[in-house]
């Protein structure tokens, strides 16, 4: 019979913690599957947070919103995951703002992803959001998190996200 003392079982949590970790960090990083099929490749990213805007240098205004970007992997090999972006929407402050075009890339080795999307306003008129997001293991949530800062550049004016997404 073996008898562990307290640093063996710490030690023991520690290593099976850590495993469990390794396990559920291996993620489909391109979130969640839109459908179930073999055939599809289709990936949906939902994400919220809030949208920031500069007016002058002491007044920042902010306001909730919600970014949902449906894309398609175009490459699968090597450490750089390429996709390209077929659709979205982000809504902030009532605003709807719809995305047509767009690339990027999942760098699996940083757990990090680039994304850059060309869409309109509604009143039609260019808007480009870039994003730069990593990927983690949310102890308080209990799954994988993504989280995003990215920005909204229109012909009126710059905008910066902070979102986070589950995966």
């Amino acid at each position: 019979m073996i008898t562990l003392n307290r640093k063996n079982k710490i030690a023991i949590m520690t290593i099976v913690a850590l495993a469990i970790v390794l396990v559920i960090a291996i993620p489909n990083v391109y979130a969640q599957t839109t459908t179930n099929t073999a055939v599809s490749n289709i990936r949906t990213l939902n994400a919220k947070g809030n949208i920031y805007q500069t007016i002058d240098s002491n007044t920042i205004k902010y306001y909730p919103a919600n970014l949902t970007l449906t894309f398609q992997p175009t490459s699968t090999s090597g450490k750089v995951k390429l996709f390209d972006v077929t659709s979205g929407t982000l809504i902030a402050n009532g605003v709807s703002y719809t995305f047509t075009s767009g690339n990027g890339g999942v760098f699996t080795g940083k757990h990090a992803v680039l994304l850059q999307a060309q869409g309109t306003d509604p009143n039609g008129q260019a808007v480009t959001l870039k994003f730069a997001g990593q990927y983690s293991y949310s102890w308080t949530e209990g799954r994988i998190v993504f989280k995003i800062g990215a920005k909204l550049q229109t012909t009126e004016t710059n905008y910066t996200l902070l979102m986070q997404a589950p995966i």
